[in-house]
């Protein structure tokens, strides 16, 4: 793989990163509730179901379960439930309160990677990424074993970036609200990004 594809690779894997969809969502909504470390776990979730993603591409075998296998079908519910149940828990507590929420610690370690594993492994635009786009860059059949070693740090690496850059704004963004109101609409909205995230992710088509 020369050097002119590999620039191209990373150029499209950022504009897709660009463009929100339910990852994005979700990101943004966990960051807006409790900051740009609640995201880390969900983070190396979407870094494991990206890297994923791409050696099933590169084996041959993410055709069959995108297509054929129900598999994708139930991770993708999966993680559309778990997105709308933690954006509903989210809008209940910041209609309960009047103070800054903040995620459980489970919620940010262990749950937070499994929901960002889900939703990435269960989103059907990541799924045309790596299964329909991601050859018209590079012949994932024909690759060496440096070069999948390279897609398999670039691209992934590539989305993480693009995702910390999501979540490290929508943080930002949150230190510009100081009053107990104003943090509970913020606190309402980023569930209701969660919600949103959820119910995009389980009407979306393959």
């Amino acid at each position: 793989m020369d050097v002119q594809a590999l620039i191209a690779l990373v150029l499209a894997t950022a504009v897709l990163g660009l463009v929100p969809g339910p990852v994005v969502a979700a990101l943004v909504g966990r960051a807006l509730y409790s900051g740009v470390r609640s995201t880390f776990g969900f983070l190396a979730g979407v870094f494991v179901g990206d890297l994923a993603w791409l050696l099933a591409a590169v084996s041959g075998l993410g055709y069959v379960a995108a297509t054929y296998s129900t598999v994708f079908l139930v991770i993708k519910y999966v993680g559309a439930a778990y997105l709308i149940y933690l954006g509903i828990g989210a809008i209940r507590h910041a209609m309960a309160q009047n103070q800054e929420i903040h995620i459980p610690k489970s919620s940010r370690k262990g749950a937070g990677f499994m929901s960002g594993l889900l939703v990435t492994l269960g989103n059907p635009k990541l799924v045309a990424f790596y299964v329909g786009f991601l050859p018209t860059f590079i012949d994932v059949q024909a690759l060496s074993f440096t070069d999948t070693f390279l897609a398999a740090f670039l691209v992934p690496t590539t989305f993480a970036l693009m995702n910390f850059g999501w979540a490290l704004s929508a943080a930002k963004a949150k230190t510009l609200f100081k009053s107990a109101m104003p943090l509970k609409v913020l606190n309402t909205l980023s569930g209701g990004l969660l919600v949103g995230a959820g119910v995009a992710m389980a009407v979306e088509d393959q």
